[in-house]
């Protein structure tokens, strides 16, 4: 029998905006290396689109993406760990540095590297439903794809410390009070809010929205960087510590098993 597994990202063109869906639902469109392939694809077809000038980027069901796939992390050794980082880290790279504007229509969980997708876009459009944050501590890591450093642009340091170090969520009004939603609607009215906001992104000179977006990076001297970046390495050095520390491994076993984490600092 053929396989009839549902492709893991779907990508829907109504010039001149798309419409880029993580496809994932029955898990919460938790991000996995299928996922990221797709997404990359996805990416490199729409920007070779004259067609296309701005994409929307969302999630299947009632999440946008609860983070990576911790069942990969409870498989991985380091090296394969580390990889997976590297190409989530270009991934969100991409995003933020994409030839059009990329707008997050955010409708549900959007935590860890769900979230980390989220602050690599350029614009948010949040359902009143939707909540974000870094639960990385829980699984005793830390966000791993430029958490520690995107959310800092957005909410200064010592906000992003404690939303990192205590892994609480933000709901949309909070997240919009916090600079990261720029604008927040009805659930149902979502989808639309977001393509309306993409085409109009899409009507613009599109010269002058390129330079406009890099400029506005510039203001952050390490976002032109991105993941090249010392903020950036320094994040990824420590996760790649964590992950094979005991309390990594507890943290991520105790998820795997549904059960609270023992963590002894080691």
């Amino acid at each position: 029998m053929a396989d009839t597994a549902p492709c893991p990202v779907l990508v829907e063109r109504s010039a001149p905006i798309a419409v880029v869906t993580i496809n994932r639902p029955e898990k919460y469109n938790a991000i996995d290396a299928a996922v990221v392939d797709a997404l990359e694809n996805a990416l490199t077809e729409l920007e070779g689109d004259p067609a296309i000038r701005a994409i929307v980027l969302t999630g299947a069901g009632k999440a946008f993406a609860a983070g990576a796939d911790i069942a990969f992390y409870a498989d991985a050794d380091r090296v394969s760990f580390d990889a997976f980082t590297q190409r989530c880290n270009e991934l969100c790279d991409r995003i933020a540095k994409c030839a059009v504007p990329v707008v997050a229509a955010v409708n549900g969980l959007a935590l860890g590297g769900g979230f980390e997708l989220v602050l690599s876009c350029d614009v948010v459009v949040a359902a009143d439903e939707a909540s974000f944050g870094l639960p990385e501590v829980s699984l005793g890591l830390l966000p791993g794809w430029g958490g520690t450093q995107r959310l800092t642009w957005h909410v200064g340091p010592n906000r992003a410390k404690w939303l990192v170090m205590s892994g609480e969520r933000l709901d949309a009004e909070a997240a919009e009070a916090a600079g990261i939603v720029t604008h927040r609607c009805a659930q149902d009215e979502l989808a639309a809010r977001a393509a309306q906001i993409a085409t109009t992104l899409a009507e613009q000179a599109p010269l002058a929205v390129a330079a406009i977006r890099e400029a506005v990076t510039a203001a952050v001297p390490a976002a032109a960087e991105a993941s090249a970046g010392a903020g950036f390495q320094l994040e990824r050095a420590k996760l790649s510590a964590l992950f094979e520390s005991s309390d990594g491994r507890e943290g991520i076993a105790a998820f795997v098993h549904k059960r609270p984490p023992h963590f002894r600092g080691r």
